[in-house]
């Protein structure tokens, strides 16, 4: 599954993006108008134009922009609301969607140049030997403008979200999150087997929509996602898996349930099944499984403890007072960056 060419940022100034949708904003309707609103010449505008339709800002009507809801969200918003909704503006962008799990696996020695280049020329689509280094240069100087990525000597290092940004939304459900060789047949192998299920995952994007409609369900995820940040890894979600990180060397798949003594057990069986789909569908096999629930359980279910941890090898969390999470002694030292 490569990445269409045209979704492949080729505008390194964020700031020249963000401009040129002011432009429109005030007229500047055509390329050749945009291209003199920043200081472009026309070849450059139609990139800058494209990056800002890829940010959502902009869109392409009878070959003349026209700021969408979207944009004019952004431009009416303050300055600290405007940095926070680019920050999530690229992040959402399928191109950094994709490069983020890749240079999460080059952990803190990070990637050259020379190996994002080839990563991006893998996985995108080939129009030319002389767009690649553009491509990579744009990804770059995105990542860096918004503070996720580091210059180090020759290598780029990922780092944590900024504090503007609870977690990556990945609105795509057959994007792997946590992919193995970074090569095009695993793509097109998850892309594959979601399609063949489709009636399946609708099924549990459907329960996923649900559950996250729910105060305490966005709660717990809140807050799950704070310790994930404060470790200084990345948490993800996509439609229907609430939230995973890499934490050290190791990968994290969490399920958010909402519960109250009545419906604590039927609550729990959803999760544990969503649990072992998500794992298969996303195809990670090694990732550790955390059923979070909303309150701790009635005396009457504390079986139930025994049976995940044990039987399940399913960490079992409940939140403490909307500030903490508690979980059984023995698994605390198991989740530490939790506690």
């Amino acid at each position: 599954m490569k990445i269409p060419s045209e979704d492949v940022p080729q505008a390194d100034k964020l700031k020249d993006v963000v401009k040129l949708v002011e432009g429109v904003a005030k007229g500047a309707c055509t390329f050749q108008e945009q291209s003199k609103y920043i200081g472009k010449v026309d070849r450059q505008g139609r990139y800058y134009r494209r990056a800002a339709e890829i940010l959502g800002f902009i869109q392409n009507q009878a070959n003349r922009a026209v700021i969408t809801n979207f944009g004019k969200e952004y431009l009416s918003s303050s300055p600290v609301k405007k940095n926070k909704i680019l920050v999530r503006s690229v992040l959402s962008s399928r191109m950094m969607q994709r490069i983020i799990p890749f240079l999460e696996s080059k952990g803190a020695n990070g990637a050259t140049r020379k190996e994002i280049q080839e990563f991006i020329k893998t996985v995108t689509e080939d129009t030319g030997p002389s767009m690649i280094p553009r491509r990579v240069s744009s990804v770059i100087a995105w990542l860096s403008a918004i503070g996720i990525l580091r210059e180090l000597g020759t290598q780029f290092v990922l780092g944590p979200l900024p504090a503007s940004v609870d977690l990556v939304d990945y609105t795509a459900g057959d994007e792997p999150l946590f992919p193995k060789k970074y090569d095009l047949n695993e793509y097109q192998n998850l892309s594959n087997a979601i399609r063949k299920n489709t009636k399946s995952i609708s099924v549990l994007i459907d329960e996923a929509q649900k559950d996250r409609a729910l105060k305490s369900h966005r709660m717990l995820t809140n807050l799950m996602a704070q310790k994930i940040r404060a470790t200084g890894a990345i948490p993800k979600r996509n439609p229907y898996v609430d939230l995973s990180a890499l934490v050290g060397k190791e990968i994290y798949l969490f399920e958010m349930k909402s519960t109250r003594d009545s419906n604590a057990h039927d609550q729990i069986r959803r999760g544990v099944s969503q649990l072992y789909e998500y794992r298969y569908i996303q195809q990670i096999h090694n990732a550790k499984l955390v059923l979070v629930i909303e309150n701790p359980l009635p005396n009457k279910l504390s079986w139930l403890v025994n049976y995940l941890i044990n039987d399940r090898d399913i960490f079992f969390v409940w939140d403490g007072d909307g500030k903490t999470f508690n979980c059984p002694k023995n698994l605390k030292n198991r989740l530490s960056f939790i506690f």
